[in-house]
């Protein structure tokens, strides 16, 4: 494989908004960096307990929901005899359902099944059962997903304050009493004690199933949130609460809503300043073909010739099953947004089981009228425009990556022990404080 080909797979990876890799990457920044904070400036079991939080949250984050959904891909579905891969809204929309088994062609899975029959099979009684699987689907695996966390959460907790036992246990109970006593962490414990003050947290308000059923992405932010909770709910005392919380309401953001603000900011620099827009996806600005059609100048007879919105769903359609060589359809298969698969002859061809969003569509359109146009008043030569263009891209998904990971990975956890140090007077793990003294209480 080329340089250019990997560079293309690995910037188009970090750069994809639907992928999990780039939130993987800044979620692993986060949790070492943390992990490495809290055994440096809470002692060994704040690390552990720490370790155990986050590389297992991570654990389950990454693999819970595909292990819950292969599982019930091969008991529920294997029983009422569906084929899991053939998308639901395709089936919730009868016109284009029609479409999709009109010209089904190829075969779906390793299995042999082709893409016509597993189509019939999915829209039987009106496809019903199919779209009732897939939503049991994604609700069982997000509950037990989260379900699973929440047992990690408590196992750590018990595992934690059974080493704190355990090292009050090997100090003289009178020694230790007379430390901990004067510190400002069981000052306040004991005066939180008395007032019975115990943090408590509500939980998130009802999602929308619809937002999260088709998208990683958005299925995750579901996931996360509820890790958020969980995390916030279970606080052992008023300092984790607010530790959780800034920590935790840090991670969503620059997660989920900072990344892409970085993204659109060096989008419009790159437009307004340097005329080069970078909006198309890295795999369709370093193909060829791209090249080739605005060196030719025959992008804008090649738009010309879409339907108008106006037109009806099968036209839209029919217009990618029947003009391969548009440079339109070309890039929409390499932007993955119309997907393919193989026939029994070994071609390519459309994949109808896939669903094909039109709204996507028409935002590739408008790139690919706005890159036609740049270049056209441009005065750089076409490999000169096309190179500058990709170096803006990816100086715009690494910026995205490197400041995320900057600033989730050093300034996050440095405010969180800034808050522990001004809250406390000290950056030691105030909960095996907690711990220790509750047992002298019982003593």
């Amino acid at each position: 494989m080329s340089i250019q080909a990997i560079t293309t797979k690995v910037i188009s990876t970090l750069g994809n908004k639907e992928s999990l890799i780039p939130i993987m990457i800044k979620d692993g920044v986060d949790s070492t960096s943390l992990t490495l904070k809290s055994f440096k400036e809470g002692g060994p079991i704040e690390g552990m307990d720490r370790a155990i939080d986050e590389y297992g949250t991570q654990a389950i984050w990454i693999g819970g929901i595909p292990f819950f959904k292969k599982l019930i891909d091969k008991t529920a579905y294997k029983i009422a005899k569906i084929n899991p891969n053939i998308d639901p809204r395709i089936i919730a929309n009868d016109e284009y359902a029609k479409w999709a088994k009109d010209n089904a062609k190829g075969i779906i899975d390793k299995s042999g099944q082709t893409v016509k029959d597993a189509l019939e099979d999915s829209l039987k009684d009106g496809g019903k059962l199919a779209k009732n699987l897939y939503t049991g689907k994604i609700i069982a695996a997000t509950a037990l997903t989260l379900g699973t966390f929440f047992t990690l959460t408590k196992l750590k907790q018990k595992n934690t304050k059974n080493k704190a036992i355990s090292e009050l246990q090997t100090v003289k109970y009178h020694d230790t009493y007379t430390k901990l006593s004067k510190s400002e962490v069981f000052s306040e414990f004991e005066q939180k004690n008395k007032q019975n003050n115990k943090p408590s947290f509500k939980g998130l308000g009802k999602n929308v199933i619809e937002g999260i059923m088709f998208n990683p992405v958005h299925n995750m932010k579901i996931i996360d949130a509820g890790i958020t909770a969980e995390r916030i709910g279970c606080s052992r005392n008023k300092t984790e609460f607010m530790e959780h919380t800034i920590k935790e309401g840090a991670f969503l953001f620059f997660i989920y809503k900072f990344g892409n603000m970085i993204e659109d900011g060096i989008n419009k620099l790159s437009e307004n300043m340097f005329k080069k827009p970078i909006d198309l996806k890295i795999d369709v600005i370093m193909d060829e073909n791209l090249k080739n059609a605005l060196n030719a100048g025959t992008i804008a007879d090649d738009l010309a010739k879409i339907p108008e919105a106006s037109k009806s769903l099968t036209e839209k359609l029919d217009f990618i099953i029947n003009n391969p060589d548009n440079i339109f359809v070309k890039a929409a298969k390499k932007a993955d947004i119309v997907k393919c698969v193989k026939d029994k002859a070994g071609n390519s061809v459309v994949d109808t089981s896939k669903f094909i969003d039109t709204n996507d569509l028409e935002t590739l359109a408008k790139n690919l009228k706005n890159i036609d146009d740049k270049f056209k008043m441009s005065d750089d030569c076409i490999d000169t425009f096309l190179n500058k263009t990709k170096a803006l891209k990816v100086t715009s998904v690494m910026a995205n990556i490197g400041i995320s990971c900057f600033i989730l990975g050093y300034l996050i956890p440095k405010a969180v022990y800034k808050y522990r140090e001004w809250k406390t007077g000290t950056t030691k793990f105030h909960v095996v404080e907690d711990i220790k003294n509750e047992k002298k209480k019982d003593i």
